[in-house]
């Protein structure tokens, strides 16, 4: 182990990123959205239903969503701070640059700078935050910016807890669990409505991991009437 983390040092994550993507093809990976086909219905639901004008993504990983984001034709704009992950996702994407915009950045630092940038839409944008591990949990800060700063967003979580369900979440300590009582405060100032998989984990395929889509009240009204691949938490 001490000999593995030397040999990583001194090669750096860059070199790491390069050698993962000349080793290993983009499929070995995994499939998008944690290989659940259910969230993949999620998704395309809410691009159905909704004039989403581009994709936002925080905790780009090796990209495997970020593809699938960007088989949409949409702008995708993803971001990722661990160098070998970027390292690699920038070989991956590297001739799909006008679609797939990727960046070296914290996702808070990230999400700043889309929001003062002129030419990223404020409005209609759908949001997948994936930026979240272990010390760090950006996600509160991120949702504030997000919602003080776009118009009718909606938003997808990873990794979130889906009330009286097996699906699997994080949970970094007290104080540091991805639930509801984590995103209250925010859920609460901003007025928004929030939806859950409108199927137990037994019906979804993949690694099964929980997610929550969160949206303004008036878009929440939209979603509870077209979108059956959710439902309204009240």
């Amino acid at each position: 182990m001490v000999i593995k983390d030397t040999v990583k040092k001194i090669l750096g994550g860059r070199i790491l990123g390069w050698w993962d993507f000349l080793r290993h093809s983009p499929s070995s990976w995994g499939k998008p959205f944690n290989g659940q086909q259910f969230r993949q219905r999620i998704f395309f639901d809410l691009l159905y239903y909704f004039p989403i004008k581009a994709i936002v993504e925080t905790g780009t990983y090796r990209g495997i969503t970020t593809a699938f984001f960007g088989a949409t034709t949409l702008p995708v704009y993803t971001a990722e701070i661990h160098p070998r992950f970027f390292a690699y996702a920038r070989l991956r994407f590297l001739f799909n640059r006008d679609v797939i915009h990727l960046h070296k950045q914290d996702s808070r630092s990230f999400l700043r700078a889309l929001s003062a940038n002129p030419l990223i839409p404020k409005a209609d944008v759908f949001f997948y935050l994936d930026a979240h591990w272990e010390a760090d949990l950006p996600l509160r800060e991120e949702l504030e910016i997000i919602f003080t700063n776009w118009q009718r967003p909606v938003i997808m979580i990873d990794d979130f807890a889906v009330p009286g369900s097996a699906y699997a979440f994080d949970d970094y300590g007290p104080g540091k669990t991805l639930d509801l009582s984590y995103i209250e405060p925010v859920v609460a100032s901003h007025k928004l409505a929030v939806f859950f998989p409108a199927v137990q984990p037994a019906e979804e395929t993949g690694l099964k991991r929980g997610s929550v889509v969160l949206c303004p009240e008036s878009l929440g009204l939209e979603i509870e009437a077209n979108v059956k691949t959710l439902i309204r938490h009240r």
